[in-house]
């Protein structure tokens, strides 16, 4: 689960959620793995903190990686548990693949030591947010009043609910026409209706041509 900026929506769960959350696993003896690829990305203040912080009984698996803010290739990430789950976990990685290559992971604790570290994220949280904004921009002016949303504070994508009533995935098709794909809520499980926006990989230049595509695309179904 992604606590903060959940993805595909870019939702924070509320603290009355998360102590509710942990209540309920407590009473029935349920661990909970807390998936957290995008806190280090917050652009608006700092991310709330992890459930696991709030974690008196151990019932938090805590997962975090570098893939969403250093390298999408870089394949590092940290798990907290209780000692005795790293162990079970590490021996059972180690019987898939006899162990990790060492020099990624060397590579990757020297740059998480290094003085470079902290200004590379505040530079990925600068250029999220203005990306973030550009995208906004766009909706608007190329979609007003017929998409809804609200401003992640983090993470890599705007969720979007469509006003008008569209078929996913004819709204797809017409789009991989036009030269622009997004990805149909329906593929995560959502009603029809929903599409999800990435805002992190393209360029900027390509935003708001990829919205004005993506708005001809929605105006072709339903004129």
């Amino acid at each position: 689960m992604n606590p903060n900026f959940q993805n595909p929506t870019g939702t924070v769960f509320s603290v009355e959620r998360r102590k509710q959350l942990l209540d309920v696993a407590s009473e029935l003896g349920l661990p909970i793995v807390e998936d957290d690829p995008f806190s280090l990305t917050a652009f608006e203040g700092a991310a709330p903190s992890p459930l696991k912080s709030m974690d008196s009984n151990g019932s938090v698996l805590y997962i975090g990686s570098l893939s969403k803010i250093a390298a999408s290739g870089l394949r590092i990430g940290w798990l907290v548990a209780p000692h005795s789950i790293v162990e079970r976990l590490a021996d059972a990685r180690q019987q898939m693949d006899f162990g990790l290559s060492v020099i990624p992971q060397q590579v990757a604790a020297q740059f998480i030591r290094s003085s470079y570290f902290k200004p590379h994220l505040e530079r990925l949280q600068l250029q999220l947010q203005f990306k973030r904004d550009l995208l906004i921009e766009s909706l608007q002016k190329e979609l007003p009043d017929l998409v809804r949303f609200t401003p992640p504070r983090g993470g890599l994508h705007l969720w979007c609910k469509l006003v008008p009533e569209v078929h996913d995935g004819k709204l797809l098709e017409e789009a991989i026409k036009k030269g622009v794909v997004f990805v149909p809520g329906s593929v995560y499980g959502s009603d029809s209706g929903f599409v999800r926006f990435t805002f992190a990989r393209p360029k900027t230049e390509e935003i708001g041509a990829g919205i004005s595509k993506f708005a001809e695309a929605l105006r072709e179904l339903i004129t």
